[in-house]
Parts: structure tokens; sequence; C-alpha cells
């Protein structure tokens, strides 16, 4: 839902978008997100996040690059999926952007996470790697907080589908689990956007996202990456590398890059709507680096595909993609919004 007001501004006055995501016997997820880009006399930006995530397979295929995957522990005759465990999560965030300079903009927020995990079985992945003390045993259950703080430099010509222009954030969130104890966390992430004309109606679009945390971030928290309009969560799936399974790179450093070729046919009315069909080429790769390991561009993981783009009026876009990647094969994603 967005409020455009009496006058055309980008991308809207106000919007508040929710989204319900259910499985007949597997993830169950409940978002909504609010958005003011023009609160107080258009110097302040305030956006938030309240999120309930259940779901009884989240992946998890160990820390590392090197972590290896077998199909037939995925699917096994009986028992679960050797590399999922149980997880439930509620989540609320709230950012505040300041106009400080221009295209400049200081941002600061705040986020708490309350994570709750289980393996599914002894046999999985998740038992496993807990019984060996990769991560700590009472990540199962964590409350964690932290205050974020960053720039954002904004030149786009417009947001929510984008030709020209960058979008650029340097952020840092510090946080600690169990409010008040000593356990505590830094999230350093970095993130290039940028928009490129190639025709009227084509145009090039790339990110370039790195990201290392230092501290005890829980395992079932690491999934999640920086973003100065709501954060990314899984490295590897249809927000971040398309044609990879959902969260197959875990640790924490790491890095990933996305390039589409958008094409953008005219608008057509329909039951006195705009619409705007579209098209997308796409080359998705990335990877993660352990403590101690070289930062290097070697075995990256990657996926390419292309897929389908609906504009509906101005902000509301469904996307339809279809990726093959070496180790997922052919995976298919539905959506609303471009990926960046």
């Amino acid at each position: 839902v967005y409020g455009h007001g009496d006058g055309a501004v980008d991308p809207y006055y106000w919007a508040v978008e929710p989204l319900l995501f259910f499985t007949t016997n597997g993830r169950r997820e409940l978002r909504v997100f609010g958005d003011l880009p023009y609160a107080l006399g258009r110097r302040l930006r305030i956006s938030g996040l309240a999120l309930w995530d259940q779901d009884c397979c989240q992946p998890y295929y160990g820390l590392g690059s090197a972590t290896t995957y077998e199909p037939a522990l995925a699917s096994p005759d009986m028992g679960p999926n050797y590399y999922t465990y149980l997880r439930e999560r509620v989540t609320g965030l709230v950012d505040v952007q300041w106009r400080a300079i221009g295209p400049l903009r200081v941002l600061v927020g705040y986020a708490a996470h309350h994570m709750s995990a289980s393996s599914r079985s002894p046999e999985t992945r998740f038992a496993a790697d807990s019984a060996a003390g990769v991560f700590p045993a009472d990540d199962g259950s964590t409350l964690s907080a932290g205050v974020k703080l960053g720039l954002v430099l904004d030149t786009r010509d417009q947001e929510r589908d984008p030709r020209r222009g960058v979008w650029i954030d340097a952020l840092v969130w510090r946080g600690m689990t169990a409010l008040g104890s000593d356990r505590t966390f830094t999230r350093w992430t970095g993130t290039f956007r940028g928009y490129l004309p190639v025709t009227d109606r084509l145009n090039l679009a790339v990110r370039v996202l790195g990201e290392t945390v230092t501290g005890d971030l829980p395992v079932t928290l690491l999934p999640d990456m920086g973003s100065s309009l709501g954060d990314l969560t899984e490295l590897g799936g249809g927000r971040t590398i398309r044609g990879v399974f959902r969260a197959r790179l875990l640790d924490r450093r790491r890095g990933f890059a996305n390039l589409e070729a958008r094409w953008r046919d005219g608008r057509f009315g329909l039951l006195g709507q705009r619409f705007r069909p579209g098209v997308v080429a796409f080359f998705d790769a990335g990877r993660v680096w352990s403590a101690g390991e070289s930062v290097t561009l070697d075995d990256l993981v990657w996926g390419a595909g292309g897929g389908g783009r609906l504009t509906w009026g101005d902000a509301f876009i469904v996307t339809f993609d279809v990726a093959y990647g070496e180790e997922a094969g052919v995976q298919f994603y539905i959506d609303v919004g471009q990926l960046f």
C-alpha cells in the first residue's frame, strides 16, 4: 500500500508492505515493512521492519568455503534433510536516515532479534557442529540487540527501478547477546550499487557487497547481512546469489556481486491501471572466507539466468527469475521488487 499524495514524488510519501509466506508443512513467515521517506519536512527517512519467521528446515551446510554437499543427504529415504535445522525468529528494527548534504545521508538504527534453534536429528550437520564446538551450545536460543550507524550516498534517478546513478552504503552494527552480557559482536558492511543506461529501454545494474563480522555473533544470526533499507538474509538464494541453494555459504567474512541487464518495454493500460513489462538477464557470484584465509576470488560460487518483470504503477514490481548453478541446478524465484 503506497501513499503518493497529490504530487509525483519518488518513490512515495509512505509505504506499508505486508508479506505472508507459508508452506503446508515447512516455513511460515509474516513480515511488515514500513517506510516514510519524507518525514520531518523531508529531512528524515524513517523505516521499520517487524518479522516473525518459523522454519522447520532452515539451511545449514557448515562454516567456510570448503563445505561439501551430498544430494542423498538432502533427500534421505528416512529422516530429515541433513543440511537443515529448526529455527524460529522474531525481529524488530528501526532505521532513521538524516539528509545531511545533497545525496549524502547519515543513518542511525536499532535492531533486536530473538532466535530459537534446535537440531531436527542428532544425525544432521547442525547437530554435529554443535557437538564439536564449531559454535557455542547456547546459540540455540539467543536474544541479540544493537545499534547500527552508517553513511549512505544515493544519486539514483528513481528508487524502485533506477536507470542511472549510484547507491552506496558504509555500515557498522554493534551488538550484544543476552542483553547486559559481555558477549559482543560487530558487523562491518560496504555495498556499492551502480546503474548505467545503455539505450532508452536497456540499462546495466551492478551490486557488490563485502562484509566482515568480529566477536561472538550467534550462528543463527550469522546469515544476515547489512543494508541501509532493511537487512539482507542468507548468502545464496533469490535475494543474493540466484542459482545457489538458500544460505549455502556461511562464515564471518563474505562477499558477492550481481550483474544485471534490464530491458523495459513501454507502458500499457488495463482496467484503469498502468503497467510496464520487462525482462532481465543476470550473473551472480560470491564466496566466504574463514579466519586466517586469504581473500581471493578463487572457487567462486555462481549462478546465471534470466527473468521477467511487471511494474504496476510506479512502485510495485513483481519479479520472476529462473537461474542455473553448478551444484543446485535450475532454481525458480518469485518475489516483489527489484533485487537491488
